[in-house]
């Protein structure tokens, strides 16, 4: 199967080495993504997990929609945060984007980002046929 970068400049740029996502068939990879404004290429609210929550899963929007794919596609997340006391914090947030039949999800604290990051989401998604 062939190997599709998936790149787009309506997400944020990655932060190191490493590409948005990959579409290999049907299937849509996405790196972890994080509240990244693509316009200004800057943390969006800082140490907050709602609006990064916001920004992280339009970001995650953005890449699939690059990619022939949509949030109602969205298959499994896995989704890193720093303090799990904000877990119904951004819950409330990740139901906005997934209102009916949300994804199978992993939720892992992992303690400290870099910087003033708070969370992060990767996503496994399938391609709108």
């Amino acid at each position: 199967m062939e190997k599709i970068k998936i790149c787009t400049e309506k997400a944020g740029k990655p932060g190191g080495w490493y590409s948005q996502g990959f579409k290999v068939g049907k299937m849509i990879y996405t790196a972890g993504i994080t509240a990244i404004d693509p316009k200004t290429q800057m943390l969006v609210s800082p140490n907050d997990i709602t609006g990064q929550t916001k920004q992280v899963l339009t970001n995650m929007k953005a890449i699939l929609e690059a990619a022939g794919s949509d949030m109602n596609h969205v298959v499994k997340t896995l989704v890193f945060i720093s303090d799990i006391n904000d877990f119904q914090k951004f819950n409330e947030v990740y139901k906005e984007f997934f209102p009916i039949d949300p994804p199978a999800r992993s939720t892992v604290q992992i303690g400290r980002f870099k910087d003033e990051i708070v969370i992060e989401i990767e996503a496994i998604a399938t391609v709108i046929d």
